[in-house]
């Protein structure tokens, strides 16, 4: 079953969301823990010790991290059983992108119905398997901010769980006609809510404070030949979201799916050696998913 890609944006985006935002309904926040550890990680000075004391205060927070940490996306010899070790080897721009994921892992197991929930879970692992994929095209490529990659990937498709939670009852029903062939979720989204999962998420992003890049990138992830400004971006997100379609990773599936006749690997200039060599490291690096932790 395969998701059409849909342009979700037929206007001025930003006139698009300060109207949206007006019904789109509650936006999570982040803890403040998590946005205290964001800023000092945006300081090349920063403290290791004070940045771990930060996140230390949030248990749950560092279970996650490290649970992330130890995934097959970092490869590790062996197993990181501290915080401070993590935050020694990883980096700064790896450590903020790592503390995104574990935010975004929360906020999907409270936001959605239940952290039981097939949806939620599912939801979880398309999500995460993009930020690899994402990644793992933006080295690949030179893209000069892999991070950043990362992030949006991990994000593009987080609209469609506030939908859920917000429109419990109309997104279930989205969500039925999507797996059963008869629609896609922006055509949906579109009839049902006057705008998609793409403009949500990107009004998530502003909430966070995060860039104007990655908000564009997760608002053009559909429609990126026409994102004004950072449409490699959006590319990378795009091709992120459709090579987990390829895998079988997530909601969507489409096994049957070509990826090198897909539009955005063609606007991202990959040969096919290219793309298979990406595809095999994605295969490589999904396979022990960090689940949601209860």
């Amino acid at each position: 079953m395969s998701e059409k890609i849909e342009s979700p944006v037929k206007a001025s985006p930003v006139l698009d969301l300060q109207e949206i935002a007006r019904s789109a309904g509650d936006l999570p926040a982040l803890p403040d823990t998590v946005m205290t550890a964001m800023q000092l990680t945006s300081d090349p000075n920063v403290n290791a010790q004070r940045l771990q004391l930060v996140i230390a205060k949030d248990q749950a927070l560092t279970a996650r991290i490290l649970k992330i940490v130890n995934s097959a996306m970092y490869c590790f010899d062996r197993e990181i059983s501290t915080l401070s070790h993590a935050i020694a080897i990883l980096g700064l721009e790896t450590v903020r992108s790592v503390i995104v994921a574990a935010s975004v892992q929360q906020i999907v197991q409270t936001t959605a119905i239940s952290a039981k929930d097939l949806t939620t879970q599912l939801f979880w692992e398309h999500s995460w398997g993009a930020a690899v994929a994402a990644k793992t095209i933006a080295v690949l490529t030179r893209y000069p901010v892999s991070e950043e990659a990362f992030t949006c990937g991990l994000l593009h498709d987080m609209g469609k769980v506030v939908m859920l939670k917000n429109r419990s009852g109309q997104y279930r029903e989205i969500l039925n006609d999507v797996y059963r062939g008869a629609t896609s979720f922006c055509e949906a989204e579109l009839q049902t809510f006057g705008f998609t999962h793409a403009h949500v998420g990107a009004l998530l992003a502003l909430k966070w404070h995060f860039p104007p890049q990655l908000v564009e990138g997760i608002l053009y992830h559909h429609d990126f030949v026409n994102a004004p400004n950072h449409s490699r971006l959006a590319a990378i997100a795009a091709l992120a979201d459709r090579m987990m379609a390829a895998l079988g990773v997530g909601f969507c599936k489409d096994k049957s799916l070509k990826l090198e006749e897909e539009a955005s690997t063609e606007h991202l200039q990959l040969t096919l050696p290219l793309l298979e060599k990406i595809v095999a490291d994605v295969q490589v690096k999904i396979p022990r998913l960090p689940g949601l932790v209860h």
